[in-house]
C-alpha cells in the first residue's frame, strides 16, 4: 500500500554526514526514490540532525555548508522537515505527532548512515506500530560491510528491507 498512508522518510542528506557514506553514487539513488514515492502521493520528510553546540557552527547552524540539506535533496514545498539534535529522530517528539496527523501507517526509510541514522529511524518506527521498509538502494553506511551488516539485523528484527522493489533480505 504506497500513497497517502505512506511517508518517505529521507535521514540526514546533508553534507557532512554524506561525507561519511560508502557510496558517493547514493544521492542520485535516493533522489529517484523521492521522486518514486512522491508520485505515489507519499509524504516525503526531511530529516536532518542539528546540534545544540553553537561552537560547531558547521553542525549547528541549519545554513552552513556543513549542515544544509544537499542541494539535489532540498525540501519541496508540501514536505514535512523534521529535526533531531541526536542520531534518533524519534527523540523529535513532534514527529510521530505529525505522522499520525496525517493517517500515516507505512514509512519507507532511506539515507545516511545505515548503522546509525538509518537505523534508529526504522528501529523507531517499528516500535511506533508502523509498517517499516527500509530502501537499501537510497542508504550508504560508513563501510559496505557496516551497511550490509544493518541492512542484515534490520531483516532479523521484522523490519522489510527492498533494493529498488524486489525484496533483498526479509524475515
Amino acid at each position: 500500500m504506497i500513497g497517502s498512508k505512506t511517508a518517505l522518510l529521507e535521514v540526514d542528506f546533508q553534507p557532512w554526514i554524506i561525507a561519511l557514506g560508502h557510496d558517493p553514487d547514493v544521492l542520485g539513488r535516493a533522489h529517484g526514490i523521492r521522486e518514486e514515492y512522491r508520485a505515489r502521493g507519499s509524504l516525503v520528510v526531511c530529516t536532518r540532525y542539528l546540534s545544540l553546540d553553537t561552537s560547531d557552527s558547521i553542525r549547528s547552524d541549519p545554513d552552513s555548508e556543513g549542515s544544509r540539506f544537499h542541494l539535489t535533496m532540498l525540501p519541496e514545498p508540501g514536505d514535512l522537515v523534521a529535526t533531531k539534535h541526536d542520531r534518533d529522530i524519534w527523540s523529535n517528539p513532534d514527529l510521530h505527532l505529525q505522522l499520525q496527523l496525517s493517517g500515516i501507517e507505512h514509512i519507507v526509510v532511506d539515507g545516511l548512515v545505515t548503522e546509525f541514522g538509518v537505523d534508529l529511524a526504522a528501529r523507531g518506527a517499528h516500535r511506533l506500530g508502523y509498517r517499516v521498509t527500509v530502501r537499501s538502494d537510497g542508504c550508504a553506511g560508513t563501510s559496505l560491510s557496516a551497511h550490509n551488516a544493518a541492512l542484515e539485523a534490520l531483516a532479523a528484527a521484522g523490519i522489510d528491507v527492498l533494493s529498488g522493489c524486489e525484496p533483498q533480505m526479509r524475515t
